[in-house]
């Protein structure tokens, strides 16, 4: 039988041009979604919310990731190049007005169409890196998420930027990054037909059949996603407003959030290339460990420290997502769209839950107590990461063959 794309791309060589340019579209992409948490202290003066209210506009942000699941089956079904292009330009022009939106519902529905574009490009994005990295799925996925952290770093200091330049409200002109993006994106992959090809020569599949393949791996990467949130997600959207309730400017929220990213970069470069070599329960059960102790030093540290400790923490918390990505990619036996669809869609899930969940605990017991819970809690993570399946017989030599 004649090997499909993907199969013969598994074998391959690393694709350098397939896979920069869909971590180049990951970064934009990611800036454009990383306006949120350094503008959510405007949003919360400009309507008046609540803590509460404030953590419901992130349910709305990833509200389409419960379709993911759905979403992956159909990637491993037909073509979805055009939606995974068009991504970056949806979500530009939705975080470009945001604050021109007139009320707080404006806000919800222009957060519900970036959520759609979101799902899209990062269920589409993992499965083409994996289609384009050959050996080197580890290596790819350090690269696509290093795209994504160096977004959130950029992110921020783009929207405190556009703030001060443009004003909250006339922050529009910056949706032509988007486009072009897109433009680019259509350049890349209109010569390929790898993006959202079928994943194999197997028979559609209904998604019980997919969960019932891959349960063995989803049960633990359940309660995995669920607790790393409370670290995760607490830091990626709450952090900026954290700031400002210990008394620091707008600016500096921002700044910290940045800094907080740009570390992550080093940390999803690191975490995906120590997994190629140690393995990735290893890699991942230091990180789980280290990301909530990290982030309680950071909870009550003051002064100069404020901004090395949430470095550090940066490193930590963020080297654990390429190597989830990987394994996920390891252990999908031919159902790569389908196993990343449900992965995503149970990661923002659970991380709806426990934003509102924090948020209520910020309205009532303050921020430092709240974020001390959520790190404790994201402790409880290490049993789910032993439960996690050890790697395929020959996986470590693949891995090794690729460098």
């Amino acid at each position: 039988m004649k090997p499909t794309g993907d199969q013969a791309s598994d074998g391959g060589s690393f694709e350098n041009k397939q896979v920069v340019a869909a971590s180049a579209g990951h970064m934009v992409h990611d800036i454009f979604t990383a306006f949120l948490p350094p503008l959510l202290p405007l949003i919360i003066a400009k309507f008046s919310l609540s803590m509460l209210e404030a953590g419901l506009l992130n349910v709305f942000a990833v509200l389409a990731f419960f379709f993911n699941p759905l979403l992956g089956i159909l990637v491993d079904r037909v073509n979805l190049r055009y939606a995974f292009v068009a991504a970056p330009a949806l979500v530009g022009v939705c975080m470009s007005v945001l604050g021109a939106a007139p009320s707080y519902a404006a806000i919800c529905v222009l957060l519900l169409f970036t959520g759609m574009g979101s799902a899209v490009y990062h269920t589409v994005g993992p499965v083409l890196i994996t289609r384009s990295a050959g050996r080197q799925v580890g290596k790819g996925m350090s690269f696509f998420m290093v795209g994504g952290e160096l977004a959130r770093t950029l992110g921020p200091l783009a929207a405190v930027g556009a703030v001060a330049w443009l004003g909250f409200e006339g922050m529009w002109p910056l949706m032509s990054a988007g486009l072009a993006c897109s433009g680019y994106l259509l350049w890349v992959f209109s010569q390929t037909s790898t993006a959202g090809a079928r994943d194999s020569g197997r028979d559609p599949e209904s998604l019980r059949m997919v969960w019932r393949a891959l349960r063995g791996l989803m049960l633990p990467l359940v309660g995995l996603a669920f607790t790393r949130s409370f670290v995760l997600w607490t830091l990626m959207i709450y952090l900026p407003t954290y700031l400002v309730g210990r008394g620091h400017s707008v600016a500096f929220g921002g700044t910290g959030l940045a800094v907080l990213e740009l570390a992550g970069v080093g940390g999803a470069f690191l975490g995906g290339y120590f997994s190629d070599r140690l393995g990735r329960r290893k890699v991942l059960l230091a990180v789980v460990v280290l990301s909530p102790l990290t982030m309680l030093l950071f909870n009550y540290s003051g002064g100069w420290l404020l901004l090395p400790m949430l470095a550090l923490l940066g490193v930590s918390v963020f080297a654990a997502n390429p190597v989830i990505l990987a394994l996920v990619q390891d252990h999908s036996a031919g159902r790569r769209g389908a196993a990343n669809g449900i992965y995503m869609g149970m990661t923002f899930a659970t991380s709806s839950f426990v934003l509102v969940l924090v948020g209520w605990l910020v309205d009532l017991v303050g921020f430092q107590t709240a974020f001390s819970i959520a790190a404790g809690l994201g402790l409880l993570g290490v049993p789910f990461v032993l439960r996690l399946p050890r790697a395929k017989a020959g996986e470590d030599q693949s891995s090794q063959s690729g460098h």
